[in-house]
């Protein structure tokens, strides 16, 4: 039997650049992301010729934005679901037009994976030779999943980025794990938090934008393209608000998208209908007609590195009745989090002052303390634990965790680090 060692070739210490190659009877690597500089950061090379399987968790660029470099002259077998492709092209596609000078592959070399790539739905087995593959929901974005490899005797569980709260796009996730694992590697992004109770929070999320409508101001919010800005549209959906709600950007795109793919998202439906009801922009000369009149605008990127809400915060910052809602995870260095911690951001390359309210409400994709301690509660046998995506006071806290709490052996790897499992 071969033995199995397991590389963190990515950045296990941020949320981002996520990549892990499982080596034993076969090589098999789990996501190759970048994190989000500029330049980018790439994880380490691995040689294309060197794995037998490229698995995908999500389309999120933290996890798939390396993916075309492993298909610059190779043909390597890819795992993903079907919505995770679709959703991959559509920000790979963004991310070459936004940073093509600092990338080392094309699009060509995205479809060159995509030509490879074999979709596998929750809970069906996907079989190389003697290793097996199975998908379990991750709660986290449509298309999401966990990933199980069974590889020379032992079973291996990737979390990815995993929620287990339920939210209105998305059912949690499956932590129906049947049999024992000798290895989890598990996120931490949130790991030394407790989110807010989601209904709670979503009054407030409503309350607060109506109030600013109702003042003659606009409401904008940031949001990721994918997953977090069809989140947003729902819960005003739900919650009836009944004031102008615009959305823009690749928004537009990720949601018809998802629409195609409707047995990954929760209702359906309701999503349909929600969407077919608010104002959709497509030109900039769209864009300035908005900024006219009191509403809500949904718009990407929601860390405010780029797309359609830099357009929309550079005409709005100034005005005290207009509000900015930051809805999820803000990077250290990014705009985003320049803008909480300081209530400053780079307008036309001069930092100035936001007038303009800033509210930060964590609509999170990715569970908390909690909700890590439930999936580690359903783990049967004595795995380790490997912990991973987290800065570092989150890999702490779940490390403390798991260790002291749970009794489990834990781990907190390096970039390049490998163990033996």
């Amino acid at each position: 039997m071969s033995r199995v060692v397991i590389s963190f070739l990515g950045d296990p210490d941020k949320v981002g650049r996520a990549a892990y190659l499982i080596r034993g009877s076969k090589s098999i690597l789990i996501d190759y992301g970048v994190e989000l500089t500029k330049p980018p950061k790439f994880p380490i090379l691995v040689p294309p010729h060197y794995i037998d399987l490229f698995i995908l968790s999500h389309s999120h660029l933290d996890h798939i934005g390396a993916a075309p470099t492993l298909y610059l002259h190779g043909n390597i077998p890819a795992l993903m679901t079907k919505p995770t492709l679709e959703l991959g092209e559509l920000l790979i596609k963004d991310f070459i037009k936004l940073s093509g000078e600092y990338l080392p592959y094309e699009y060509l070399d995205f479809m060159n994976l995509a030509n490879n790539t074999h979709f596998l739905t929750y809970k069906k087995n996907f079989s190389i030779n003697d290793v097996s593959i199975t998908f379990l929901d991750a709660g986290h974005i449509p298309g999401s999943c966990q990933v199980i490899v069974e590889i020379d005797g032992k079973r291996i569980l990737y979390t990815g980025d995993i929620n287990t709260y339920d939210t209105r796009l998305q059912n949690v996730a499956d932590l129906n794990y049947e049999e024992e694992f000798d290895v989890v590697i598990i996120e931490s992004t949130y790991a030394a938090d407790v989110h807010p109770p989601r209904k709670k929070l979503e009054r407030l999320f409503v309350k607060t934008a109506e109030e600013v409508v109702e003042d003659g101001g606009i409401a904008l919010v940031p949001a990721f393209a994918v997953g977090r800005s069809q989140e947003i549209l729902l819960i005003l959906y739900h919650r009836k608000f009944s004031y102008n709600i615009t959305m823009d950007g690749m928004a537009l795109e990720a949601t018809k998208i998802l629409l195609n793919n409707p047995g990954y998202i929760k209702n359906y439906k309701v999503l349909k209908k929600a969407f077919k009801k608010i104002r959709k922009v497509y030109r900039w000369k769209e864009r300035k007609k908005v900024i006219k009149e009191p509403g809500l605008i949904i718009a990407p990127a929601g860390m405010l590195g780029g797309g359609a809400a830099v357009y929309y915060i550079n005409k709005l910052y100034k005005d005290p009745k207009n509000a900015i809602f930051l809805v999820g995870y803000q990077a250290p260095g990014s705009p985003g989090r320049n803008l909480l911690e300081a209530r400053k951001l780079k307008i036309e390359e001069r930092e100035k002052e936001v007038v303009a309210s800033i509210y930060y409400m964590q609509f999170s994709a990715h569970t908390d303390s909690n909700g890590l301690k439930k999936v580690l509660s359903s783990l049967r046998g004595d795995p380790k634990i490997y912990i991973v995506h987290g800065e570092r006071r989150g890999r702490e806290a779940l490390y403390r965790i798991a260790s002291e709490e749970y009794g489990f052996k834990a781990y907190m790897p390096m970039t390049g680090e490998k163990y033996e499992v």
